[in-house]
């Protein structure tokens, strides 16, 4: 039971109470923003530069597919992007993924695919293409439960057994000068006024 008396001691107030003082000086923040926005207007400008440099690579051995992020410098599994890519028809760059003509009009869903609103409501407003992977996912896992009920209790798959994942260690904020928040101010502003020469 908690006793609250307010004249000498609130142990619910006491457990509650932050009292530990904020780590971040609004020009700490205001430098911390600059330099996020600076940074996210350069990587988007290196995205914008990079279109259509992307590639999707197939690998020999695995005989699965990857794509190659040409800004990321990086070569992913699809599974790391947008359901569209996983699907058995893959999202086209600049046709609509129903009809296949140049896609000019039309809308790009979340999964990646796009499509022309005609072609959109032909298909009764939901993507086939991402239809049919999920309900390949659903019976593949369904039939996978069933043959683990089979085989009896605490039987682990390979698949199904966890890797250690080391744990980054925080990294610590730095005191920033006044000058430097400055200089990245107005290296965000040039960027900023420099969009429109993409």
């Amino acid at each position: 039971m908690i006793l609250l008396d307010a004249r000498n001691h609130c142990e619910l107030k006491d457990t509650f109470e932050k009292t530990k003082a904020y780590p971040y000086k609004p020009s700490s923040l205001k430098l911390l923003t600059d330099k996020t926005a600076l940074f996210l207007l350069d990587y988007f400008q290196e995205i914008f530069k990079n279109q259509g440099k992307s590639k999707s690579i197939k690998l020999k051995k695995k005989k699965t597919l990857q794509y190659e992020l040409f800004t990321l410098r990086e070569t992913v599994d699809p599974k790391c992007l947008p359901t569209g890519y996983s699907a058995n028809i893959p999202p086209s760059p600049d046709a609509c993924d129903h009809c296949r003509k140049k896609l000019d009009d039309g809308e790009v869903l979340i999964c990646g695919h796009g499509y022309h609103f005609e072609c959109y409501q032909m298909m009764e407003y939901g993507c086939r293409h991402c239809e049919e992977y999920y309900k390949r996912g659903i019976y593949s896992n369904v039939n996978s439960f069933l043959e683990r009920l089979e085989r009896g209790p605490n039987v682990l798959t390979s698949e199904e057994k966890d890797e250690e994942v080391p744990v980054e260690e925080n990294e610590t904020v730095e005191e920033i000068e006044t000058n430097k928040s400055h200089e990245i101010h107005t290296k965000f502003l040039n960027a900023l006024n420099s969009v429109n020469t993409w």
